[in-house]
């Protein structure tokens, strides 16, 4: 067992490197040679730049990470052997995807959750590059979802090593270079549903959380197929290709809003309810948005 933990580990330390590069390599070469502006040079050294701090924020935190997921893992109620059989390994990786499935709905969701997950969704250019933007927050966070996975007994080098080929299987959904792929379509996320999730149009925004599974989505209300050509980014554009205002700019709101908050409830909701949310009611929240344009639509299709 003890081999086959390091195997997996080899993929997050070392062959995720090279493939990432790789696939980059080849949308860079797709890009130039059919002639496409899908890159820009200083929006693709700004992701670089936060793929750095990520990176290092990973390698500084491995360590204290792991010791607290075998504390949990003491505690697992159920005595299983996942890495005993294919059937197990792949069930173990089922579950990995749908603990995924709600960890990125949440810090889409959750305004301290979106203050880590903004910078990954801050760029106006959609391309394999795209995929590097990540955040150091999210180093300390994403570890949160493994917390069900070692209490029914997947050891916790296994679930790290099985999210870390969730996120290699990601990699190749950051592209514009490739369509829509029919039937695998309603089971497997593709680069269609990917270009969704990245879309600031508001039909778009906070739509397919899906990893490797689009069922999920479809599960549970969050699916939207791709239509109209998305617009690339957040709602409210940042225009800038400095990546510490791309990392900082909801944790700089987040400390404006608490500073004007009158109550504890207010502090809460600025911190843990939906990014656009205001204690008058009136706020802008994506849910709020997504519904006034359902009505405005039938509306218009019932005076039309």
């Amino acid at each position: 067992m003890y081999e086959f933990l390091e195997g997996l580990l080899h993929i997050r330390d070392v062959d995720q490197i090279w493939i990432l590069l790789g696939l980059i390599g080849v949308d860079v070469g797709l890009t130039w040679i059919l002639r496409k502006k899908y890159y820009e040079m200083a929006d693709s050294a700004c992701s670089i730049v936060m793929a750095l701090l990520y990176a290092a924020t990973i390698a500084l935190s491995a360590a204290t990470v792991l010791a607290a997921l075998y504390w949990v893992h003491q505690f697992a109620f159920l005595d299983i052997d996942w890495t005993s059989s294919v059937a197990l390994i792949l069930a173990a990786y089922v579950i990995i995807d749908f603990l995924f499935y709600w960890y990125h709905r949440a810090i889409h969701e959750v305004r301290f959750g979106w203050a880590a997950h903004v910078n990954h969704h801050s760029s106006q250019y959609f391309n394999v590059g795209t995929a590097l933007r990540a955040s150091f927050v999210e180093a300390w966070l994403e570890p949160l979802l493994f917390i069900p996975a070692v209490l029914i007994g997947i050891d916790p080098v296994m679930a790290i090593a099985l999210l870390s080929i969730n996120h290699l299987y990601q990699y190749w959904l950051h592209t514009r270079h490739i369509g829509k792929l029919g039937p695998v379509e309603w089971v497997m996320n593709t680069p269609s549903h990917h270009r969704v999730h990245h879309g600031s149009n508001l039909q778009y925004c906070d739509k397919n959380y899906a990893g490797t599974f689009i069922v999920w989505d479809r599960l549970f209300g969050t699916f939207e197929k791709e239509i109209e050509e998305p617009v690339f980014g957040i709602r409210y554009q940042l225009e800038t290709r400095n990546p510490a205002k791309a990392t900082f700019h909801e944790w700089v709101a987040i400390v404006s809003d608490l500073r004007k908050a009158r109550s504890f409830r207010e502090a809460m909701g600025y911190l843990f309810a939906a990014p656009g949310w205001a204690p008058d009611g009136n706020g802008d929240t994506t849910r709020a948005l997504q519904a006034e344009m359902k009505r405005e639509q039938l509306a218009g299709k019932v005076t039309g």
